[in-house]
């Protein structure tokens, strides 16, 4: 396994944890603050940090786990797109082997389509490589998607934990 392969996997991990991590938190804190809250009338000012906090963490938490769902669907779309890549890298060692006269006809190989014509190997080439490119497009989009959700659990995260430090010194 190459090293660049190694080091992604250990990302994809490392980000993978952190993100659960955070969810989790969240979750944990919201039911600290849950658990002794009782609603009084007026509310005074630890009651209203209390809803406060409660309010960041459930919205870490529901942007955590969207964060998790967009990033799931960005990984997808991204094997999609390295399939393509590899039928591209596939149907352009036809078109190799056809132009330098090794074979008098083209099969590629993992779809195993035998093409009669190089037009015909051309034509599903640029058509493989436009379907590759709008894939590419959409991968980033979900990716930066995932990137701003993270930002946003992480901004949540830490106004409710300010929050909750706020009310206890309040108290």
């Amino acid at each position: 396994m190459s090293a660049s392969l190694t080091i992604f996997e250990k990302e994809h991990a490392a980000r993978e944890k952190y993100i659960y991590f955070v969810c989790g938190l969240a979750g944990a804190l919201f039911a600290y603050i849950g658990k002794d809250y009782f609603p009084v009338h007026p509310l005074d000012l630890v009651a209203k940090l209390n809803i406060w906090a409660m309010v960041c963490l459930m919205l870490c938490l529901v942007s955590g786990m969207a964060r998790i769902q967009v990033y799931i669907e960005g990984l997808s779309i991204n094997r999609d797109e390295l399939v393509a890549e590899e039928e591209l890298k596939n149907l352009r060692e036809c078109w190799v082997k056809h132009k330098s006269g090794e074979s008098n006809f083209t099969m590629a190989h993992k779809t195993g389509k035998k093409y009669t014509t190089i037009e015909e190997l051309q034509k599903d080439i640029e058509a493989l490589q436009k379907a590759k490119d709008a894939t590419h497009k959409r991968m980033e989009k979900w990716f930066r998607w995932a990137t701003g959700l993270l930002i946003i659990c992480n901004c949540f995260l830490a106004f409710g934990f300010l929050l909750i430090v706020f009310a206890k010194l309040a108290g």
